[in-house]
């Protein structure tokens, strides 16, 4: 039983998935025996992915979505988590080993039983993808209006109809007749088809922009929302830069969809009514036509993959530079103590230079492209000029039904040719909606509808043999790490960097779940907790904390909107702002500046001990607050700290020994386990790593 849940934990963890293996095994009524690979697989479907039974060799494997879950034929299962086809290797992962190991195509055809279990994320497989057919999605929402839009595009065609044919009653009837009463009945005529052509467009294009303002909308509200709840993760592993440009290539849709784009699709798309009039008139000059059409298409068809290659190229030049210049903004104060402007101005100019260049190889191509389209375009004029007044000469066609022709062709051509000049922003398109699709695409934290939130959380904390990593091959940060606190008790974590001290506050947050064990608080598994409501609960206060361009007000009731001017003077004392505070000329409402910058390290330090004091959180967290800090300024929290721990659990990570002296309980960590534990006392007197540590401090 053992092998098959931790496989099941592993996918779970992979797919930020909750798996709760002691329920499934209750649940399931599982013994000590391994179940089923059938059996295995419908547990696995109903914890929220969807499955298939699939018997694979190695090679065929690399086709289907990975991690996936091979039974032995000895019993047990192992987690497959990557394949190498030319290595002929997978990396794996059972119950019992500490870290991943590699298995060879040959030893896994040996010693696994045939049939594998695909897993795929429900949350990922049901919901639309973004890509184009999101927006076929969304424009079902508008079945009547789409209608309406498809009829008036329609119709203005069939009205297209009418300019060739009056031509060609004018030059064949009324200037051989001379019948000058035919002539103003036409006009009359015409000069009505006129009108109502032009307020159908009018009403066409209102209601197209209308429908496709409230698409625009919807999907710039979506991908905020959804840009907002991705993992932590997703953002640890892209640049600010790379992912402002992605958020911005909504504008390129947003653009592409302004100009009129769709309505020349639609245009082309009932240009057959064109088709069909000229077959009537005459089959061998529409072959013309249609030839040299189908040669300019041909060769945009052969073209776009060099076009998208260099779309792509002066994106990536772009969003380069872009994230250089988000780099060099933010860390201007570095750069003007280094002096570097020169050397950072030298490399602006390089990542602007790829770009600028980038973008001229991109017009050198439209340029070609338009140019031997537009040639194209005239030589199809001069070729169906020519060969239809031999059709004429010969009397198969008159002067009229040429002239008609030739106009025939031009309303088809028409929308062609301005596809074509929009043919760049056309494969913008394509890729902006690749590039969305990289954010919308990506699943969100996982938000359960049948979440647990706790009428009133305690604060009783316990970490149950906990083991995580942060890549699946990469080492342990944590492991086997166990701790248990009491509600209303102060654990100082202590230890050297990359001891595991700031990954075990971001578990207690859900930023990460864990590779193996489970956190809980207040005996709940906080896997089953909603994030929002749980990190609602924790307050959390960091060595660098972001202020909001806002007041001082603002900023303390950020997640506690509407809070009362009371509590907000309340917490402010509580974290030792209030007396600064009121020293300012403009108080509460202060404008903190962007990112807090009118205000110093320990002035915003304390704004954000208050805001996350201002929720009354049962759980705080002090991850190095106060180890950036003047001795003034440090001494200010020091001398709060009571009144902060006051009613809570807290958890305060710090460097300096000194800030965690006083905690009821101490915790030294090292490589991932911690090593001592006890009061601060107890410690000096084991006259272990914590008296080393304190001792070199002491010295310092």
């Amino acid at each position: 039983m053992r092998s098959a849940l931790v496989a099941l934990e592993v996918v779970g963890q992979l797919n930020r998935i909750a798996i709760d293996s002691t329920a499934i095994a209750r649940k399931y009524a599982l013994d000590a025996n391994e179940p089923s690979i059938e059996v295995l697989a419908r547990i696995a479907k109903e914890q929220g992915f969807k499955t298939k039974l699939k018997s694979l060799t190695p090679i065929q494997m690399e086709k289907y979505p990975l991690p996936c879950i091979a039974r032995k034929r000895d019993a047990g299962y192992i987690t497959i988590l990557k394949i190498d086809g030319e290595k002929e290797q997978m990396l794996a992962f059972e119950e019992g080993k500490k870290e991943p190991y590699l298995l060879s195509f040959t030893d896994f055809t040996a010693s696994m039983q045939p049939k594998i279990i695909i897993l795929k994320h429900k949350i990922m497989t049901d919901q639309i993808k973004f890509g184009f057919a999101w927006f076929y999605n969304q424009l079902l929402h508008y079945k009547r209006i789409v209608g309406e839009i498809l009829l008036a595009s329609f119709v203005m065609q069939l009205f297209g109809l009418v300019t060739p044919l009056f031509t060609q009653v004018v030059l064949d009837k009324v200037l051989v007749h001379h019948s000058i009463s035919t002539l103003n009945v036409i006009a009359i005529a015409f000069g009505a088809v006129i009108l109502f052509e032009f307020l159908l467009s009018i009403v066409r294009n209102y209601v197209f922009v209308h429908t496709t303002s409230k698409i625009d909308a919807r999907l710039g509200a979506r991908l905020f929302r959804h840009l907002i709840s991705l993992p932590l993760v997703y953002f640890e592993k892209r640049k600010v830069g790379n992912i402002i440009a992605r958020v911005r290539e909504l504008d390129q849709i947003r653009e592409f969809i302004a100009n009129k784009s769709v309505t020349v699709l639609l245009d082309m798309l009932f240009s057959v009514v064109f088709v069909i009039m000229m077959m009537i008139y005459s089959v061998q000059l529409s072959f013309i036509s249609l030839g040299f059409i189908a040669i300019i298409a041909i060769l945009y068809i052969f073209i776009t993959p060099n076009l998208r290659k260099r779309l792509e190229a002066k994106f990536q030049m772009g969003a380069q530079s872009n994230a250089y210049l988000v780099e060099s903004v933010t860390g201007m104060q570095t750069v003007k103590a280094l002096a570097i402007e020169g050397s950072m101005q030298k490399k602006w100019e390089e990542y602007l230079g790829s770009y600028v260049n980038a973008g001229f190889n991109l017009a050198h191509l439209s340029n070609i492209l338009s140019g031997v389209s537009g040639a194209l375009q005239k030589l199809m004029t001069l070729s169906i000029l020519y060969f239809g007044v031999g059709l004429v000469i010969e009397g198969k066609l008159s002067v009229g039904q040429l002239i008609a022709f030739q106009m025939f062709s031009g309303q088809f051509s028409a929308p062609i040719m301005r596809l074509v000049g929009l043919w760049n922003e056309f494969q913008q398109a394509l890729l902006s909606v690749d590039r969305l699709g990289d954010i919308l695409n990506t699943p969100t934290e996982q938000m359960n509808d049948k979440a647990i939130t706790l009428p009133k959380v305690q604060g009783e904390v316990n970490f149950d043999k906990i083991a995580f990593r942060y890549a699946p091959d990469g080492p342990l940060i944590l492991k086997q790490l166990s701790l248990h606190v009491s509600p209303g008790k102060s654990i100082g974590v202590v230890g050297r960097s990359g001891s595991g001290k700031s990954t075990l506050t971001k578990l207690l947050q859900r930023l990460y779940l864990p590779h193996e064990g489970a956190v809980y608080i207040d005996g709940v598994d906080i896997r089953h907790m909603n994030p929002s409501w749980l990190r609602h609960n924790i307050g959390v206060v960091l060595q660098e904390n972001y202020l909001f361009s806002g007041s001082i007000k603002e900023n303390i009731a950020f997640a506690v909107p509407g809070s009362s001017m009371e509590r907000i003077i309340t917490v402010s004392k509580i974290a030792g702002a209030h007396e600064f505070i009121s020293e300012l000329p403009e108080g509460y409402d202060t404008f903190v500046g962007e990112r807090g910058s009118s205000l110093s390290g320990g002035q915003r330090q304390r704004i954000a001990i208050a805001r996350a004091l201002l929720g009354d959180p049962k759980v705080l967290i002090f991850d190095e607050a106060t180890s950036a800090l003047d001795y003034e300024s440090e001494k200010i929290i020091q001398d709060n700290l009571k009144a902060i721990k006051e009613g809570r659990t807290m958890f305060i990570v710090a460097h300096r020994l000194s800030t965690v002296r006083d905690c009821d309980e101490i915790i030294v960590m090292d490589k991932g386990v911690i090593v001592e534990r006890g009061s601060h006392n107890e410690l000096m007197a084991l006259k272990g790593y914590y008296h080393f540590l304190t001792t070199q401090q002491e010295r310092a």
